[in-house]
């Protein structure tokens, strides 16, 4: 690792909002005439999160103070959050709600199910529920309201997401595959108080080569820190101070203040006296160790973690360069999948190339007794389905969905022979939805149990041995099953993944980022790795979006196809949905050479954007500008690829969007068709799992020389011209016309929100 003389992470600015210290909450809130002020449509007001308001007014009032240092296209957003948004407690309890009324109302006499129906849920719900209720989409609207067109994901990390934060804006920085990056934090308490208060902030970094006038600081590192060697890394990172961000016990304060004194460093504990906000408050420290200059000008700041490691990072008053990690090739070494009933690598690659896939009849009955289901048309929270792709197990909740712990834990089983030393500096990312609907029940639990006591008077009344009781139960159960749980935040999924592995200096967190969230999981991954920061990551995903929730909300936005996806064809209406959980390993090519694992491809380049219209539709411009984003980064050419694996979602819409996209860059084919994946035909739309299982199929396919089949269903669409582009749908199974060693095939990832990536992948590691 070199020294450059040149470059430095500004911390250009910062800024911050506290609730009241009467009752925490935020006058903010309160003003309607913000969401005009920030253009969003009145069918959206009622369904989006309600911080996304002073996120929005800090960015927008950040970015237009000190646009002149900013290069739109090329400015980072990354959204702080956790489970448990006002949004997401409402929609998961109308929905949970409406889920075991209708349920009892199907199985109940007429006088029961009459008096049930009064206890329906009465707030109505929106054809934006899904997105609103999204933690990405708070990223992306902040891009959109700002113009940014750079890369726009939330993550999760528990107390520690600020500092991972500031690490993932780090790598990026440092590695150039960026030039700033605006990071904002926001806790959502439900019942927000004197004591623990709303609150929201953001900062804005960017690289520099030379001194910025009226920066806050500069960001001179991102490392994990054991909290028994605080002094070594304080003394190696020649920090004067060591400021604690989380309110800190004094047992842990009596044992650090004297050995810190001895090497003349100052122990900052400034977290105790400010408000309590949540996540936000190591925001808030460091907000507050700018604006109040002492004569330290180096500080390391760290999170407690019970004893472990933590992610720290060093701030300085002044300019000072960053080191620059020597440039070495990322590459993937192993993998693990289930999807449908094809668990484990070998049967997955089974279902890519048979004529069957994973996709299966719905059995309505088993959701709900089949009182949400309505053939013709989403009604009430219902869903209009009638396939999908679901995991071949049999325990589900209420809702219908698997566990996603045990769903890991079986996946992992799979996945028996990884040795990663255990000294190595790693990271686990798990791309999954932010918002884990049992951690949604678990804060429901007092308003679902009360509705319980309502429902067991009506029936007790009227028919005591009814079905509908034994029904009642199950959802009490399920209920009571949730409320005593642990805390599952999503990053929980990270920490099992590095447990089973038993990974000590390991860092863990979740990301969302749409239907893109895994290949957005990868990129921070491999920037991580070429960053110096990082020695091997584990990126995970895990999405089992065939539930009651889920089915909902995508058939209130009529997201769902009637019948099945039939990607490229006349007749594609939708997308089915599939469970799934798929896992990778990266490393350096150097590393990996050194232990002796396997290298199954190098991962080239991997291309993002954001540049978007709306906050649904699909937008050609920001598809083409993250593949142009792809190939700059690597001597690779368009010309080169003989294999797209599309997101294919099987909306005529996004079939044709995509095409055009595809169509800008790579250009027609007189020689060599392109040939174009649809996994989704096989395995249906498993959501922040799709992009991380298509690469898993690329890597299937370079090992086997064969690209696999699409399930095309029907005529194909003729405004997609693709024969005329020289463009092969794939109704069959075809073999790779380069010699292995110089196979190159690239992988699309789309979402919500105009979150757009494109990844380059070789076999000739």
């Amino acid at each position: 690792m070199t020294l450059n003389n040149n470059t430095a992470i500004a911390l250009i600015d910062c800024a911050h909002l506290i609730g009241s210290p009467k009752d925490g909450s935020l006058a903010l809130l309160n003003d309607k005439k913000q969401y005009a002020k920030f253009a969003i449509p009145p069918i959206y007001r009622t369904a989006i999160n309600r911080m996304q308001l002073p996120l929005l007014q800090l960015s927008s009032t950040l970015i237009d103070t000190h646009k002149a240092h900013i290069n739109n296209d090329r400015t980072d957003v990354i959204l702080c959050t956790h489970a448990g948004t006002d949004r997401q407690l409402a929609n998961h309890y109308r929905l949970t709600a409406n889920a075991m009324l209708r349920e009892l109302m199907h199985l109940s006499c007429n006088k029961s199910a009459s008096q049930l129906a009064d206890l329906l849920p009465t707030e109505l719900n929106s054809s934006h529920d899904k997105v609103g209720e999204m933690a990405t989409t708070m990223a992306t609207r902040i891009a959109q309201s700002c113009g940014l067109n750079g890369r726009s994901f939330a993550i999760e990390a528990a107390n520690n997401s600020f500092a991972q934060a500031m690490a993932l804006a780090f790598d990026s920085l440092r590695t150039e595959q960026t030039d700033s990056v605006l990071i904002a934090i926001a806790n959502d308490i439900p019942n927000h108080s004197n004591t623990q208060r709303l609150g929201a902030s953001v900062l804005l970094l960017k690289r520099c080569n030379k001194p910025i006038d009226n920066a806050r600081g500069y960001l001179v590192n991102a490392l994990m820190c054991e909290e028994n060697r605080i002094i070594e890394h304080a003394k190696t990172e020649s920090s004067q101070s060591v400021v604690l961000c989380t309110i800190t016990n004094a047992p842990l304060t009596e044992q650090l203040k004297p050995a810190l004194h001895t090497h003349n460093i100052n122990l900052d504990l400034r977290a105790n006296i400010l408000p309590d906000t949540g996540i936000v408050g190591s925001a808030l420290v460091l907000n507050n160790w700018l604006k109040k200059p002492n004569n330290h000008t180096r500080a390391l700041f760290f999170d407690t973690n019970e004893g472990h490691s933590a992610p720290s990072f060093t701030i300085s008053r002044t300019f000072c360069p960053i080191a620059v990690n020597e440039a070495h090739a990322v590459v993937l070494c192993d993998h693990q999948i289930w999807m449908a009933n094809r668990s484990g690598v070998t049967e997955y690659w089974q279902g890519l190339t048979d004529k069957t896939g994973g996709i299966s009849s719905l059995i309505h009955d088993t959701y709900a007794s089949g009182s949400l289901y309505h053939e013709n048309g989403a009604q009430h929270d219902s869903y209009y389905c009638n396939a999908a792709a679901k995991l071949n197990t049999t325990r589900r909740d209420q809702l219908g969905q698997p566990s996603p712990k045990d769903v890991l834990t079986q996946t992992l089983k799979q996945w028996p022979s990884l040795d990663i030393p255990k000294h190595s500096r790693s990271m686990v990312i798990t791309a999954t939805n932010l918002g884990p609907y049992s951690e949604r029940r678990k804060l429901l639990a007092s308003k679902l149990r009360a509705l319980c006591t309502q429902c067991y008077e009506i029936l007790n009344g009227n028919n005591p041995n009814s079905s509908a009781l034994t029904s009642l139960n199950e959802w009490q159960t399920q209920f009571n099953e949730d409320a005593l749980s642990e805390d599952f935040q999503a990053s929980n999924l990270s920490k099992q993944v590095a447990a089973h592995f038993a990974l000590k200096d390991c860092q863990h967190l979740a990301i969302e980022a749409a239907c893109a969230g895994s290949i957005a999981a990868l990129d921070c991954a491999k920037n991580a790795i070429a960053s110096g920061r990082i020695d091997v990551a584990i990126v995970a995903a895990l999405e089992l979006p065939v539930n009651l929730h889920d089915l909902s909300v995508c058939s209130n936005q009529q997201m769902l196809s009637r019948d099945v996806i039939a990607t490229f064809c006349q007749t594609a209406d939708g997308f089915t949905p599939g469970d799934g959980c798929a896992m990778v390993m990266l490393t350096t090519n150097t590393l990996a050479q050194k232990y002796d694992w396997p290298i199954k491809a190098e991962l080239n380049a991997i291309g993002s954007s954001t540049l978007s219209k709306s906050m649904i539709a699909p937008n050609t411009e920001g598809q083409i500008q993250a593949m142009r984003h792809a190939f700059a980064q690597t001597f690779i050419k368009p010309s080169h690829i003989e294999f797209v694996e599309t997101h294919g979602t099987g909306t005529p819409v996004g079939d044709s969007v995509e095409i055009n996209a595809i169509s800008s860059i790579y250009g027609a084919r007189t020689h060599n068709q392109l040939k174009l994946g649809a996994l989704k035909t096989q395995f249906g739309h498993t959501f922040a799992v799709a992009g991380l299982a298509s690469i898993i199929k690329v890597l299937l396919s370079f090992e086997h020389n064969q690209i696999p089949r699409n399930l095309i269903r029907g005529v194909l669409h003729s405004d997609l011209q693709l024969s005329q582009l020289g463009y092969d749908p794939l109704n069959s199974n075809q073999a790779y016309s380069t010699p292995k060693g110089m196979r190159h095939a690239t992988v699309n990832g789309f979402g919500t929100g105009g979150v757009n990536y494109h990844v380059i992948m070789s076999d000739f590691a």
